[in-house]
């Protein structure tokens, strides 16, 4: 599945970027730390999108009660819905999203309905799941050719340069 996409000169970053230094260790963690602290020091422009943004804290706050509580992952989501202060204890998980939206070379962008709609055909050319589809539309919205990520999926996705935190800077 071939997309338009014109610059590579931003690089767009996926949830698991985020999500690896908090929630995992080794190689793959430090290697995304590393590559968000040089986003932030701007050796590099980088993007993401609300709905990456949205699968970070979604993740955290899961993980956080499931931390916090002893409830099982396989029930959190069910006792979150009936107790919803667990949300509110999950404080931490606040101060992380607010670090996040703080890296300085990093532009967030929103989703429009031009943007789904052009996810919907990503999805049915490239067999990528939703919100995969819709960060190719979002990048390819601004023209992003980049992405760093450990997700194999997007390799589907022709034009597209695929990029690990340790292949860049």
């Amino acid at each position: 599945m071939a997309v338009g996409f014109v610059s590579d000169a931003t690089i767009f970053i996926d949830a698991n970027i985020f999500l690896n230094p908090i929630l995992r260790s080794g190689t793959d963690a430090a290697a995304s730390a590393s590559f968000l602290e040089e986003a932030d020091a701007g050796v590099f422009p980088t993007a993401t999108s609300v709905i990456v943004l949205i699968e970070v804290l979604h993740r955290l706050i899961i993980a956080s009660v499931v931390s916090s509580s002893g409830i099982s992952p396989e029930s959190v989501v069910h006792q979150i819905k009936l107790h919803p202060e667990l949300v509110r204890k999950a404080r931490a998980v606040w101060e992380v999203m607010e670090d996040i939206r703080s890296i300085r070379s990093m532009k967030i962008y929103g989703i429009s309905p031009a943007t789904f709609e052009r996810s919907l055909t990503i999805m049915q050319d490239g067999g990528l799941l939703g919100n995969d589809a819709l960060h190719v539309a979002c990048m390819e919205e601004h023209s992003i050719g980049t992405i760093v990520t450990y997700d194999r999926d997007f390799s589907r996705v022709s034009g597209l340069k695929i990029r690990k935190p340790d292949d860049i800077g």
